[in-house]
This record gives C-alpha cells, structure tokens and sequence, in this order.
C-alpha cells in the first residue's frame, strides 16, 4: 500500500484531543471565542487559537471578524465541516456499541 492513510489523514485532521469537540460545539452554529473557551473544559487560550487558525487553513471553519466596539470574532462550520461532524454520529454510535 502506497501513499497517506486515509483515516490517518482524517485522524491528523481533526488535530488533538480538542479538536473534535470544536468541531461539535460549531455544530449548534456561530461562536465567538470566549464562547468556545467557555464550552470546552480544561482548554487553554493558546490550543484554541491554534487549532482554530489549523481548522480555518483546511477549510473547515470561518472566521467571521464582527464590527461592534468589542472587536469579537465568530466562527462557524464550512460545508467541507458540517460533513466531517456527521461522521461523529456513527462513531458515537460505534463507541458505545462496542464498549
């Protein structure tokens, strides 16, 4: 077998262990920063921006700058996004199946 593993490009995509739930959380629609910082225990400023910036290089999300006096910024789910997060469901669904 030549060239990438496929799953192990999916796997390499959603990045580190928070990744996945970013994903999810953008799911329910936009969020600003803080609201993800919020919703994502235990997940420091510096992992969230990065991964945020690697999620926006792939396509998966949007970054939306906002103009009001606090300078927010929204992010959202591409297309290319909402299909990766409907993979979550069976693999929830795999997770407790097999647990």
């Amino acid at each position: 077998m030549t060239g990438a593993c496929p799953v192990a490009e999916i796997l390499r995509t959603l990045g580190g262990k928070h990744g996945p739930r970013i994903l999810h959380c953008l799911t329910e629609g936009e969020l600003h920063f803080l609201e993800l910082t919020r919703a994502i225990d235990g997940i420091s400023r510096k992992v969230l921006t990065d991964q945020l910036k690697d999620f926006e290089e792939q396509g998966l999300i949007l970054r939306s700058p906002k103009n009001d006096a606090r300078q927010r910024v929204g992010y959202s789910l591409t297309a290319k996004g909402d299909a990766l997060c409907g993979v979550f469901g069976q693999l929830y669904d795999w997770s407790q199946y097999y647990r």
